[in-house]
């Protein structure tokens, strides 16, 4: 007999009736799985596993793929916030749109996107592969949160440099001119968002940098001004990097130290305290 649960999943998380036909179920064996809570139908003719994400879900009822933002926040990406919109990708030709909530009722949900691009079934049936969903946000999203999200496909693997080069070469020229040049070596979002920043102000700066007793550090600017990113998971030992702060301004060195949340929502006085040690000359060597 067959593994309904993992047959569904071999299939792309999504069936359709006549797949399950194909495995022996009937109408009424359907109609029983249903019932008992062993697959969910999420749209006329197609059904999933109970636990499915709930956007995949959305995405399926509506007619669609999970894509774009949805898709790269799904995949684990880092996704910067301000995007909360259920991004679905349909085929050009696509009828009968649904509610996400709802499969009987037409589509109206102004938080759903929807994007007539055509769907890409290559990963799985209900969400694009990371590179589509990267090609599709660096399409329209901002500069910025393009940058976020490419550097963090590629830290992650599920995009090549080379497949990004190919992607840049789709977009429009005036679009693809304005997102800053993208590294693997970001550790998150917002070392990303930084560098880029750090850059636009024409200063030069080094990524996992490596210094003698103290490891690793996020980032350099000049020659001796170390910049720490901490964010909620990470450099959680305070001790530790008290310690390394010491070590390396034992050796020379100057550390500024700012948390994840005041790179995203206080700038200015992040973007102060750096030129006030620029100007200090902290960045050059003794």
């Amino acid at each position: 007999m067959v593994d309904l649960a993992h047959f569904i999943e071999s299939r792309g998380s999504l069936v359709a009736t006549w797949e399950l036909h194909r495995i022996g179920m009937n109408r009424h064996s359907i109609a029983q799985a249903v019932s008992g809570g062993q697959i969910v139908r999420v749209r006329q003719g197609w059904y999933c596993n109970p636990w499915l994400e709930i956007d995949c879900q959305r995405a399926a009822r509506i007619g669609g793929q999970l894509a774009c933002t949805s898709a790269a926040r799904f995949l684990g990406l880092w996704v910067p916030t301000g995007d909360n919109r259920l991004h679905v990708v349909v085929d050009p030709n696509s009828c009968r749109l649904r509610e996400p909530t709802s499969y009987r009722k037409r589509l109206s949900d102004p938080s759903a996107e929807v994007h007539w691009t055509g769907r890409d079934e290559s990963f799985s049936r209900v969400v694009v592969p990371g590179r589509v969903a990267v090609e599709q946000i660096a399409r329209c999203a901002s500069p910025e949160f393009t940058l976020v999200v490419v550097e963090s496909a590629l830290n992650k693997g599920l995009v090549t440099l080379a497949e990004w080069d190919e992607m840049q070469q789709r977009i429009p020229g005036t679009r693809i001119s304005r997102i800053p040049s993208v590294s693997r070596l970001s550790g998150s979002g917002v070392e990303s968002i930084f560098v880029s920043r750090i850059r636009a102000l024409g200063l030069d700066i080094r990524q996992q940098v490596l210094i003698r007793g103290v490891g690793y550090v996020d980032a350099v600017i000049g020659e001796r001004l170390i910049v720490e990113l901490d964010g909620e998971q990470f450099h959680q030992d305070a001790a530790r990097d008290r310690r390394r702060d010491a070590v390396a301004s034992a050796s020379g060195f100057r550390v500024l130290r700012f948390l994840a949340n005041q790179v995203t929502r206080e700038w200015e006085l992040v973007e102060r305290a750096v030129i006030a040690a620029v100007v200090r000359g902290d960045h050059l060597a003794a």
